[in-house]
């Protein structure tokens, strides 16, 4: 299932799951995605195809997508690598290329001294990182303690590790390596016998490192997600899902007025103390100020509705909104664009709010402002041929 896929990429991204608190269940998909969403791999992208977006999001998301994948691979899985670095200055790595027992072994040693095991990707013919983890899972089912394991392919490159087990100590002034050694104690006692970076080579058994890194995983699962059909999809999904707010037309022409006058209950005083409004006192905010408002309401799926909007476009102030009740779903995009290029203006989608704070009741109407007053036209089918 592609989403799986998708939520598995990003899920890479934590690079911070250790089995040791997951070893009856695992991490399930909707863990790694709220894991992901959290640490903000997912802001600005709906891969999903569950998340809600507003019109003015859906096509921001598309256009950015690429770069931000490209970013988070690039730049951010490494970041976070650095970021988990342990406290501790020795760490062990490991690949599943290693024979079962040696590798039980590893992570048993690993355990009994809170020493992290870092990994390099997931294994050969793993499809998701849980894939991976269960393997690991059951290698470390009767430990008594339960290993660290994270994936770390910055750590792998920075050390150059191409066979394990291997063990690196690292506290910013020396470097130190060991190879075909898990036992943590006799690295330890070698390590009081060095004052510079050393490596000591290979004191047992080593095997190379089969996995490839998790950032060039998601760098080849990011390739293959067809970007353009997306595109398509969340186009489609996005009209098809949103609920327009209609309103009725009407055969006669009305006018009516609201006015937006307030009366002040009680004293309104700032953070500063300072007293805005006194209790008793009279506000017109339309007066207040030089208010302009010029709003046309339209369904532009009504071809006389249309007509009506062309009869003002010569007249239009270049502070007027045109807002519409709905868009032809079937044409979505397109059909807000004829009317962006059509009125050379933003186009903006009628809101449930709009409608309360200016009691609209039909379409076509224009709101403006007159005398103080908000002035409120609806023009009637009757005289719109």
């Amino acid at each position: 299932m592609r989403f799986c896929k998708l939520a598995c990429a990003f899920s890479l991204l934590i690079c911070n799951i250790g089995f040791a608190n997951t070893v009856d269940t695992g991490i399930s998909t909707e863990e790694a995605v709220a894991k992901a969403k959290l640490n903000g791999w997912f802001e600005g992208l709906d891969l999903s195809g569950q998340q809600k977006a507003t019109s003015k999001d859906v096509e921001t998301f598309l256009n950015n997508a690429q770069s931000q994948v490209a970013a988070i691979t690039n730049e951010a899985l490494e970041l976070t690598d650095q970021e988990i670095k342990p406290s501790s200055p020795v760490m062990m790595f490991v690949s599943l290329s290693m024979p079962r027992a040696a590798l039980k072994d590893a992570l048993k040693n690993a355990a009994s001294t809170n020493t992290t095991v870092y990994i390099n990707g997931m294994f050969e013919g793993d499809k998701k990182i849980l894939d991976t983890m269960m393997r690991l899972e059951v290698i470390a089912k009767d430990l008594p303690i339960k290993p660290n394991v994270k994936f770390g392919p910055t750590w792998f490159t920075q050390y150059n590790i191409q066979r394990v087990p291997a063990l690196v100590f690292d506290d910013n002034q020396i470097q130190v390596q060991m190879k075909g050694m898990t036992q943590l104690d006799f690295f330890n006692e070698k390590l009081k016998t060095i004052t510079k970076s050393t490596d000591f080579g290979e004191y047992g058994a080593t095997y190379p490192v089969e996995e490839v890194s998790l950032i060039e995983q998601i760098r080849q699962l990011m390739s293959g997600i067809d970007w353009e059909s997306k595109q398509k999809t969340a186009v489609a999904r996005f009209w098809k899902k949103r609920t327009n707010t209609l309103l009725d037309t009407t055969l006669e022409d009305h006018t009516y007025y609201i006015d937006p006058t307030v009366h002040v209950q009680k004293d309104i005083v700032n953070k500063a103390g300072v007293v805005l409004a006194k209790q008793g006192t009279t506000i017109n905010p339309l007066l207040a100020t030089s208010a302009y408002l010029g709003l046309y309401i339209i369904n532009p799926l009504d071809p006389r509705q249309i007509k009506w909007l062309d009869t003002h476009q010569d007249k239009f102030d270049y502070r007027d909104q045109i807002i519409v009740t709905q868009i032809d779903a079937s044409r979505g995009w397109e059909h807000l664009s004829e009317l962006r290029k059509r009125y050379k203006r933003e186009i903006f989608l009628l809101e449930k709010e709009l409608v309360t704070k200016f009691a609209l009741k039909a379409v076509p109407s224009k709101v403006s402002v007159e005398k103080g007053f908000l002035r409120i036209d609806e023009k009637g089918m009757r005289s719109v041929q």
